[in-house]
């Protein structure tokens, strides 16, 4: 996947191939609908935010003008509808605190690594994955989404920050109180495990 194909797709969309507009969905589907979940935790209301978040690209789509990268922008929708209906349904929900001023240069998937996993010698990978998602699911909301944003969609820190109008720093903190759980999740799996 490109920018490219991205742009490609787009312009043979708006000519009127549906064909096009059928790879850029394809494209994005899996990463989009489980950054979505990941967020709202209820399937049904994923899918309704799903489909809305694809309701408003179609109809936006003719103005997008290659300004920036697609993907950018279909994840800025997806975080708008995803805020409104947190702000509809969860009152209660409150931001995260601007601490935490670690800079993260390595992969996600380096990150989340312990120095001593014996955790992942015990669990095969989709038992570690499904812990993992469960950890997640428990993070505030801002942690719960950087942490997806990044590891399913592809954004880099900075563009995470610009969607969620904080600074770098204050992502970057998000990012390592979500690692921090998820590694401590780990290391209590593997103290109970006999």
């Amino acid at each position: 996947m490109s920018m490219s194909d991205d742009d490609r797709d787009i312009r043979e969309y708006l000519n009127g191939s549906m064909s096009a507009f059928h790879r850029l969905y394809a494209r994005y589907e899996r990463p989009l609908f489980f950054y979505i979940k990941s967020m709202v935790r209820q399937h049904e209301t994923a899918e309704d935010i799903f489909q809305s978040v694809w309701q408003q690209v179609i109809t936006k789509l003719p103005g997008f003008g290659f300004k920036g990268a697609f993907h950018n922008w279909l994840f800025a929708i997806a975080h708008h509808k995803v805020i409104d209906f947190m702000r509809a349904n969860l009152p209660s929900v409150v931001s995260l605190d601007d601490r935490g001023n670690d800079h993260f240069n390595l992969p996600v998937r380096e990150l989340i690594a312990d120095p001593a996993p014996d955790v992942l010698r015990q669990l095969n990978a989709k038992e570690l994955w499904q812990r993992v998602l469960d950890v997640v699911a428990t993070l505030p909301p801002a942690q719960r989404e950087v942490f997806t944003l990044r590891l399913e969609s592809g954004l880099t820190f900075k563009q995470i920050a610009a969607l969620q109008g904080t600074s770098l720093n204050t992502v970057l903190g998000r990012m390592h109180y979500a690692l921090t759980r998820v590694r401590a999740a780990l290391k209590d799996d593997e103290a109970k495990t006999p």
